[in-house]
């Protein structure tokens, strides 16, 4: 029996076949688990462009586990070996993975091909240099093609690893470091087509949701954010092109969209987008959402179409810190927006550990997240609180982390504060791990 037969059953795909007669195993490894993977858009569209190539028979990997979710085959029968690296600290996962699979570490004594990607490896791809053969730096699914297609032209194990790289390092975004010491320019993808999931699972974070990325990049500046440093210049796809890419759903049915963005609130067309998804009955999920860019008929569509969660990040309940990072997010607006769309459930985004940050600042915080508690007492309030961590080409990027026993006292005021409210969820995603993420980006 394969091993991944209970997440195989449990989706929804719209990728062709692919079975063993295929000439090439290709893995695609997300080393997290595997409902975050299938909830993670970049992850999914490596995983298409792969499948577009009949040479290939491309297989999934998650977490640490060494062996394929399609077959349950070993990871070290696999000549190509595709990584996306979104969060930093899952290196550590891909190391005990290869090292499970009898898979060397280093890339000079490896005879399989690995190339690394995703958000984690465009921020700081320097200590991944001895590791991966090659490091697609920036995004883009035109520039992933062509490496598929030099692969599918030169199958790794017949023509060198030697003869290939050079081939690789001509492509935008893609740093060989045997090659090259000094860093490729980002790759800024040109393309008009927005990325859609053509997987959906019912055990991914998001269940049985269609993604579809109708932004890219970021309009705003917050010092502490990553978004533009990887994916800027911002861009909106129309709303003409969005619904395209998902007119294959409309055959397969789907009853849940997830839009994802950075502004999804200053789309200049997602009131139609809406109206669209409203005539279907099709629920509703966005990134967060900016309270101050929502207009009252933005208020009236969402109410159409949001009926789980509403997603919100204010990121601080400190008045100066929220002029800091230029984020005029309140309670009375959050509130205001919430009590017009009727979702059960209201998504909160905070940053403990911002630079300048004192206790009182965090209880501010905390009495913020009461105040909409509240007032919203018939609805549930996650409250989903992370550390700060710098990020390498941020305007905060030069700043420490602060000290492990100092968070550990401030999320525990949080906490304090926030005991007996009833309706609330206090999600804190710190383990002293987190660190990791800080030291390699």
């Amino acid at each position: 029996m394969v091993r991944g037969q209970k997440y195989l059953s449990a989706e929804i795909s719209l990728l062709p076949d692919r079975t063993k007669k295929w000439s090439v195993r290709a893995a695609h490894i997300f080393p997290n688990t595997y409902a975050a993977g299938m909830s993670n858009l970049g992850y999914l569209a490596v995983f298409e462009v792969m499948h577009r190539f009949w040479q290939f028979f491309p297989q999934r990997f998650f977490g640490a586990e060494p062996f394929s979710l399609e077959t349950g085959e070993n990871l070290a029968q696999f000549p190509i070996i595709s990584v996306s690296l979104s969060f930093e600290p899952d290196f550590l996962n891909l190391v005990r993975m290869f090292r499970r699979a009898g898979v060397p570490l280093r890339a000079e004594r490896r005879e399989q091909l690995v190339i690394l990607g995703g958000a984690g490896a465009t921020i700081n791809p320097y200590p991944y240099s001895p590791f991966a053969d090659a490091i697609f730096i920036g995004e883009g699914t035109e520039y992933i093609e062509k490496i598929f297609a030099i692969l599918a032209e030169n199958p790794v194990g017949r023509v060198p690893k030697e003869k290939i790289l050079p081939e690789l390092a001509k492509i935008p975004g893609v740093w060989v470091p045997t090659i090259d010491s000094q860093l490729p320019p980002r790759a800024i993808s040109k393309s008009e087509i927005p990325p859609v999931a053509k997987i959906v699972s019912s055990f991914a974070s998001f269940p049985n949701m269609v993604l579809v990325q109708i932004q890219r990049g970021c309009l705003f500046a917050c010092p502490f954010c990553a978004t533009p440093v990887i994916y800027n210049p911002f861009k909106n796809f129309s709303a003409e092109r969005i619904i395209s890419a998902l007119a294959p759903w409309e055959t397969a049915g789907y009853s849940r969209v997830g839009l994802v963005g950075s502004a999804i609130a200053d789309h200049p067309e997602l009131g139609e987008l809406l109206d669209y998804f409203a005539a279907r009955d099709v629920e509703v999920f966005t990134s967060s959402l900016r309270v101050d860019r929502l207009t009252e008929d933005l208020l009236k569509k969402l109410a159409h179409t949001t009926r789980h969660t509403l997603t919100f990040a204010p990121e601080t309940g400190s008045p100066h810190l929220k002029r800091q990072i230029r984020k005029d997010i309140s309670a009375e607006g959050i509130i205001s927006a919430s009590a017009k769309i009727p979702a059960r459930e209201i998504k909160l985004y905070y940053i403990v550990g911002l630079p300048d940050e004192t206790e009182e600042d965090v209880r501010l915080t905390g009495e913020e997240i009461k105040t909409i508690s509240r007032a919203l007492g018939d609805r549930k309030i996650v409250a989903s609180v992370n550390p700060f961590i710098p990020k390498r080409g941020t305007r905060w990027g030069g700043f420490y982390m602060m000290p492990h026993q100092e968070l550990v006292c401030r999320f525990g005021i949080l906490k304090k504060i926030l005991r007996g409210q009833k309706n609330v969820i206090i999600d804190v995603n710190y383990k002293r791990r987190t660190r990791i993420q800080w030291a390699l980006s």
